[in-house]
């Protein structure tokens, strides 16, 4: 390609297949076992890249991505869980930060005085120094992503992203996320593609469609806000603008 492309990740077909239908002259690839389709879009070249679910996979499939398109920058979107009572199915976060919540260290107790995971840290663990480490989306992605006129389906906020391998009911933990690290929704996938982006150097950006809220008893919906894809599809017309 003599242009640098923008990569469209999501985790599942939903998530994808709207920009299947409208980007232009799509040409369907294996990389490395992962679903990919290279085509354009407003005469821009896009890569929708299906990482699949979890962590690790979106981890791989963002890096083969990388080496091999070396793009211009990468949008993650999909769908999340709420974590927030002023957040509804149906809002889109912008992800400007994102945090592992897979990643913590427990707090020490004697036998049978039980699990208590409501005093567990979340924690970045680096040799030698211990931190929690706040993933930050390109800043350029960021106002981009916010430029939005045309969402009519639910509001728009912007805040941190919790990311981890696991599917968090309980009510009082989804809460502790938002209280104490100020996390609005969690998904998959977010925070292991930002770390990749931030080790190569690769502007990126996560954007998340509310599926559900469990403390508003706002049930889960695979299918929300074909609406939001196609803010997501502008934004990459904006970025190819103004990065």
């Amino acid at each position: 390609m003599e242009k640098r492309p923008i990569i469209l990740q999501g985790a599942m077909d939903i998530e994808i297949e709207y920009f299947k239908k409208v980007i232009k002259n799509l040409k369907v690839l294996n990389l490395y076992g992962y679903e990919t389709y290279e085509g354009e879009y407003e005469d821009y070249p896009i890569i929708i890249s299906k990482t699949n679910v979890g962590l690790i996979e979106s981890a791989v499939c963002t890096f083969c991505a990388i080496t091999k398109y070396n793009p211009i920058a990468i949008i993650s979107q999909g769908t999340a869980g709420a974590c927030s009572k002023d957040i509804h199915k149906n809002d889109i976060v912008i992800g400007c930060e994102c945090l592992n919540i897979n990643s913590y260290i427990t707090k020490g107790k004697s036998e049978n005085e039980g699990i208590l995971p409501l005093e567990w840290e979340l924690l970045t663990f680096k040799e030698g120094k211990d931190e929690l480490i706040k993933y930050k989306a390109d800043e350029k992605l960021c106002k981009i992503a916010q430029s939005k006129e045309e969402f009519a389906v639910g509001n728009v906020k912007q805040g941190i992203i919790g990311s981890g391998d696991v599917w968090n009911n309980e009510i009082d933990r989804i809460k502790w996320f938002n209280e104490k690290y100020g996390i609005l929704c969690e998904d998959m996938e977010t925070v292991a593609t930002y770390s990749i982006c931030k080790k190569m150097n690769i502007p990126v950006l996560g954007i998340r469609v509310i599926s559900d809220n469990s403390i508003l008893k706002e049930e889960y919906d695979r299918n929300v806000a074909i609406e939001a894809r196609k803010i997501y599809i502008r934004s990459c017309e904006r970025t190819n603008k103004n990065i």
